[in-house]
């Protein structure tokens, strides 16, 4: 009998230790993070589509581009996206110097592919602002407002823990107004909040 009381007593003590155990132990899964901000800097190229003094035009230049993204569960995520992008300079023998540059303001629409490619598509406007100097008459400023505009983009994106990454991309740019074009290789980072 009074064995039978042992055991029962030590069996009872191994019970509920194994479910307290099982209390403190926590199997669910880390929060994901849904809204992210992604930044790139980058040279771009310019389609020179000039026709006069098209050997001026500097088709070498930069681009900055940041985006604010919306990324649930899915593959699909959901933007809006701008930037800085230097399209081209133009530099002739007479001291005459023309930059002209679009700053767009554009929706995205991202898909993930192979864990760590995406592609992403915008549509928006963009603002084209055109400086020109000239050593004779001084300075002159014009912008003009582009209504039709899209990019497309490739890019790799590898992790650095939970919320920090770093990106490399394709980026191709088509401006209506002008029929201006160009490609920038961006290199950038995010992070997810």
């Amino acid at each position: 009998m009074y064995l039978k009381r042992i055991i029962i007593i030590k069996l009872l003590i191994i019970a509920c230790s194994i479910h307290a155990i099982a209390q403190t132990t926590n199997y669910t899964k880390p929060k994901r993070k849904k809204f992210a901000v992604y930044a790139g800097v980058g040279p771009n190229y310019y389609f020179n589509n000039m026709e006069l003094g098209k050997s001026y035009v500097n088709k070498f230049n930069y681009s900055f581009t940041g985006r604010v993204m919306w990324e649930p569960e899915h593959l699909l995520s959901l933007g809006i996206e701008s930037g800085y992008y230097r399209l081209y300079t133009y530099n002739t023998p007479n001291e005459v110097h023309i930059a002209n540059t679009a700053i767009p303001i554009q929706i995205v629409l991202s898909m993930k592919f192979l864990q760590n490619f995406y592609v992403n598509f915008a549509m928006g406007q963009s603002v084209l602002l055109n400086k020109v100097n000239t050593e004779s008459s001084g300075s002159f400023s014009a912008s003009t407002f582009s209504v039709a505009d899209f990019s497309g983009t490739l890019g790799y994106r590898h992790m650095l823990g939970n919320r920090f990454s770093i990106s490399t991309e394709a980026k191709f740019y088509y401006s209506s107004a002008y029929v201006d074009r160009n490609i920038a290789l961006l290199f950038g980072g995010g992070y997810r909040f």
